[in-house]
């Protein structure tokens, strides 16, 4: 991917709605298995990884952290008292376009930290126009990440492979947020 994501803006840490959002590091590695490996985080994701598999992860998003150029961001999402998330910012090959994702346990869910949390770092990435659009995916019927992705702007792509997928293009986040449209 050497060329296509030089263009990214990554964003560094930031704070919004009281929760601190931090870049991944190599001393960050239980926060993989707390999440991923935590039935009721993954209830409406995916399936539980064992921890060998949460450790692959882990590893997996720091090389690409630290891929020259950077092919990935991962930022730790602390709201204190050991409660942590996971949010993700991975451009795709034609380096135009992002996919990004988060991961909540459920005592930063249904409080807001979505919205905040995405809704800063969709405007930090389109804002600058490095990227085109930003998509994400869901599980088919997972209601709060429907109404997630609706209450930032994304819109519904049809749903493939028991997936839902969403997709916010720079221009209708122009408009949304009040900016002159993109070229």
């Amino acid at each position: 991917m050497t060329g296509q994501t030089e263009a990214v803006r990554w964003p560094e840490d930031f704070e919004v709605a009281g929760i601190r959002a931090t870049l991944l590091g190599d001393g960050d590695s239980a926060v993989f298995p707390a999440l991923y490996g935590n039935p009721a985080t993954m209830q409406q994701i995916g399936d539980v990884l064992d921890r060998p598999a949460t450790m692959r992860a882990f590893a997996a998003a720091r090389r690409q952290m630290r891929a020259d150029p950077p092919v990935a961001r991962y930022w730790c999402l602390d709201a204190g008292a050991d409660v942590r998330g996971l949010l993700s910012l991975v451009p795709d090959t034609n380096g135009r376009t992002a996919e990004t994702g988060l991961l909540l346990p459920p005592a930063l869910q249904a409080r807001g930290v979505a919205t905040a949390v995405l809704g800063h770092l969709r405007d930090a990435v389109l804002g600058t126009g490095a990227l085109d659009a930003l998509w994400t995916r869901h599980r088919a019927g997972h209601a709060a990440a429907a109404g997630l992705m609706r209450r930032l702007g994304f819109e519904a792509q049809a749903p493939a492979d028991g997936w839902q997928r969403w997709r916010l293009h720079r221009n209708a986040w122009c408009r949304l947020v009040g900016h002159a449209a993109a070229d």
